[in-house]
């Protein structure tokens, strides 16, 4: 009889156990779910102002300036604008935002790409 209590207990332990195990395997905000950081990744100021730095019609010339930018490890956002402004002028399109104390390197940067 005891015997048969003591692998009872044990047998709801170790089921207890895998739910337990299960449980976590299934949460998919698991810290296993997401993929490491890269180790250079900077974390943006939330408080600090953003400054937009170019403006174009073209989703190429962004993408290209957006490159640019990275590589010279600025951090930009390209954003597309709204269809019509308050006074209902069409906009061109697409702008390339940085944090206001990353403007002057993104402008130099800007310059001297090629037109």
């Amino acid at each position: 009889m005891i015997r048969t209590v003591l692998y009872g207990v044990l047998l709801a332990i170790v089921g207890y156990a895998l739910f337990l195990w299960k449980k976590v395997k299934d949460n998919p905000f698991s810290s296993q779910s997401f993929p490491k950081a890269r180790q250079n990744y900077r974390t943006r100021g939330t408080r600090e102002p953003w400054v937009q730095v170019y403006e174009t019609a073209s989703a190429d010339d962004a993408s290209l300036i957006q490159a640019r930018l990275q590589e010279a490890e600025v951090d930009c956002l390209v954003y597309e604008q709204g269809k019509k402004d308050i006074y209902g002028n069409s906009l061109k399109g697409i702008g390339i935002i940085v944090p206001k104390s990353a403007v002057p390197l993104a402008q130099r940067i800007i310059s001297q790409l090629p037109v």
